[in-house]
């Protein structure tokens, strides 16, 4: 017998996945007797040991039984398949591969899953990637981590946590709030989350429930939506100008909304930072429609115009849930967050968290506990923040070079990305001037995805994160010749600049 081999790991594996799948088909009926050893053994040019092995892992798996004196067959009890629907599948429903039986819930999660992902950026694999959402690995920082991580190793990681967190690390977080963002917090009120998602998802879990509505922002963090979307919520999109999130345009009425999910110190995408006024109108109209806030500070550790702006959370902690992460700060990768609650929610997200997951890594949140405690995680941020300034200063100083007044660029007080808005160009043509710039090398990415309604002005999203100092310039010298080549050729002109 010549079986077809896949190539991939151990050859007795290899021989064992060949076998399965023989049966499965069909081609080795329940009963019937295995191939001999040796003479697979010799049309597969291997050792019979090698043979032997994978005979035994059937044996394992219930796909072979030995019968003394008799040999190896093919087990009785496996169930019948069609010998046309290929591995895996059994017959009784007809050809054709089955589906999966998903609630009506269920089905309303994939959904709104699937048209956030959407909205998720692609690494095209340019070679200067202007890519936004992403921070950069800091070696310093790096072995420190890997010093922090030893002690817990030894003592913490073979038990389960308390389900709001690391109590050492709640603390510093605490302090922290307290003099860099103006919240006055206790740690008790304090959860550690895995992420700004599961952030979000405690809160929905807990404050919607099918029919309610929330509110976000538009354009805005579209992972946000889904979260209140799977909870079964009637999401209501209001828009955003040059201040943020104008209260006066929020829903009224006798049930106006639930929850209203805001980004007020750096708004995503367009970085619009919430004045004063504004604030208190948010929180007053909290007050009458009987809702909460969800304060999403996503980056709020970076700042390069005055003061850091006080939370939300440290005007009103009796309406504002305050959510940060350590995602832009350190690496995505660490998954760990905060939220910081009234105090009658606190129990209920204990309880929700706990039925998610049990509590997140002890091993990562002792071992950035030690970081706070011995000020590497603060001395990082400065340094971070100096790089991080560079790199916006250099970014902003070659777009004004290079594309004059034809973007007008907003949002780079603050965080990690910023955006141009582009004065000459349609809407509609954003999608040709990203691959126009892909085909330079030079990865750019639009504002668009993240809007409910189509955004009326070209602009695309910019990051700094990744990029060095040394290739900003000949990014965005490469960006203005896509830009010059698709705005020619929308006024009919053929394109007369390459690479």
């Amino acid at each position: 017998m010549l079986l077809g081999l896949d190539g991939q790991g151990p050859r007795y594996a290899q021989i064992t996945r060949a076998l399965v799948a023989l049966i499965r088909r069909g081609a080795l009926a329940p009963g019937s007797r295995a191939p001999a050893t040796r003479e697979l053994a010799r049309d597969l040019g291997c050792s019979r040991n090698v043979v032997l092995m994978a005979y035994e892992q059937l044996v394992l798996e219930g796909y072979f039984e030995p019968r003394e004196r008799a040999g190896t067959f093919v087990a009785l009890d496996l169930p019948q398949v069609h010998p046309e629907l290929g591995t895996g599948v059994r017959t009784g429903a007809g050809p054709g591969r089955l589906k999966a039986p998903l609630s009506a819930r269920g089905r309303v999660v994939v959904r709104a899953a699937r048209e956030a992902m959407a909205a998720i950026p692609r690494r095209p694999g340019c070679a200067i990637d202007f890519i936004y959402g992403l921070s950069e690995p800091d070696d310093r920082l790096l072995r420190e981590l890997r010093r922090a991580l030893s002690r817990p190793l030894r003592d913490r990681a073979f038990s389960y946590g308390h389900a709001a967190g690391d109590s050492a690390l709640r603390e510093q977080i605490s302090l922290r709030l307290r003099t860099a963002r103006g919240i006055a917090r206790p740690s008790d009120q304090i959860v550690l989350t895995s992420g700004t998602q599961q952030a979000l998802d405690i809160c929905a879990r807990l404050l919607l429930g099918p029919g309610d509505r929330a509110i976000v922002e538009d354009p805005g963090y579209e992972v946000a939506a889904a979260a209140f979307l799977a909870a079964g919520a009637r999401v209501h999109h209001v828009g955003v100008d040059r201040d943020g999130l104008d209260p006066a345009r929020l829903p009224t009425g006798r049930h106006p909304a639930r929850l209203v999910y805001v980004t007020p110190s750096h708004q995503f995408p367009t970085g619009a930072v919430l004045p004063a006024a504004r604030r208190y109108a948010l929180l007053a109209w909290a007050r009458r429609a009987r809702a909460y806030v969800f304060e999403d500070d996503y980056d709020g550790e970076f700042r390069f115009a005055g003061q850091p702006i006080p939370a939300l959370a440290g005007l009103d902690p009796e309406v504002v849930l305050y959510c940060g992460t350590f995602a832009k700060s350190l690496f995505p990768s660490c998954r760990l967050g905060y939220l910081v609650l009234p105090p009658a929610l606190v129990e209920p997200a204990l309880r929700c968290k706990w039925l998610a997951d049990r509590g997140s890594s002890r091993l990562v949140e002792s071992a950035l506990a030690e970081l706070f405690a011995a000020g590497h995680y603060d001395r990082h941020v400065r340094r971070m923040l100096r790089r991080y300034r560079a790199r916006r200063d250099a970014l902003v100083r070659s777009l004004r070079q290079h594309l004059g007044g034809d973007a007008e660029i907003e949002g780079s007080s603050a965080g990690l990305h910023l955006v141009a808005w582009l004065k000459a160009l349609h809407p509609d043509r954003v999608g040709d001037l990203v691959t126009a710039c892909r085909q330079r090398g030079v990865g750019v990415y639009p504002l668009a995805p993240h809007a409910a309604r189509p955004p009326k002005r070209a602009a695309l999203l910019l990051g700094y994160g990744l990029v060095d100092v040394s290739d900003i310039e000949r990014g965005v010298c490469r960006l203005a010749a896509a830009y010059r080549q698709v705005r020619n050729s929308c006024r009919g002109h053929e394109p007369v600049e390459k690479l």
